[in-house]
């Protein structure tokens, strides 16, 4: 199972569950089952909204972990022992008496003698490549803050509130009062220039 997907993702940027069925021979639940209990420790496996039909659900990719257990991504040992058979190999195809004494010598120093440091070197060299994968958690959308609420300007204070507050309403006081009105002339007539007592008849 693990095997066939390893596989097939070498030939496509995603696997479906039908494809995986087909490669083991195995019926789609079965391989649906199997994949979900996979994830996400060997396999990415997404479910498409389908109406719970399994055969377009897929494997978008495989961990580390995954390429190990199929013996598909080297670990620090199976790496020295086959450059040291790479070496080997070279040492005999090379017709040079010299090059053919040092590639002998190269494979004993990394097979043999310096194995143990060969192992760590490439441990290191590999530990970034070996490393786990996570899936990266989705951070949550930032609330957004709540508008500040209206201040409650009470009758005459309308006029008093601040940025964001209240609109003045033009009810809330009454209008200014009208100054007084002069006092209308009296006009009299030319003969009427004496001063009148208090109480005289007109």
């Amino acid at each position: 199972m693990l095997d066939a997907a390893v596989s097939l993702l070498e030939q496509s940027y995603m696997v479906t569950v039908t494809d995986i069925a087909a490669r083991t021979g195995l019926d789609v639940p079965t391989v649906a089952r199997a994949l979900d209990a996979l994830d996400p420790v060997y396999v990415d496996f997404r479910k498409t909204t389908t109406g719970g039909d399994p055969r377009f659900w897929y494997v978008y990719k495989v961990t580390p972990a995954a390429r190990r257990a199929v013996a598909q991504w080297p670990t620090a040992q199976t790496l020295v022992q086959r450059l040291a058979d790479e070496l080997t190999a070279a040492a005999q195809q090379e017709i040079d008496s010299e090059r053919h004494g040092l590639l002998i010598y190269a494979a004993r120093l990394i097979g043999d003698t310096l194995r143990e440091v060969a192992e760590r070197a490439a441990e290191h060299v590999l530990s970034p490549a070996l490393g786990e994968t996570e899936l990266p958690v989705p951070e949550p959308l930032p609330v957004p803050e709540p508008l500040p609420a209206a201040d409650q300007a009470g009758p005459g204070e309308a006029g008093s509130a601040g940025v964001g507050g209240a609109r003045p309403d033009p009810t809330d006081s009454a209008p200014p009062p009208l100054p007084e009105a002069a006092p209308f002339p009296v006009f009299t007539s030319d003969d009427d220039t004496a001063e009148r007592a208090p109480g005289d008849a007109e």
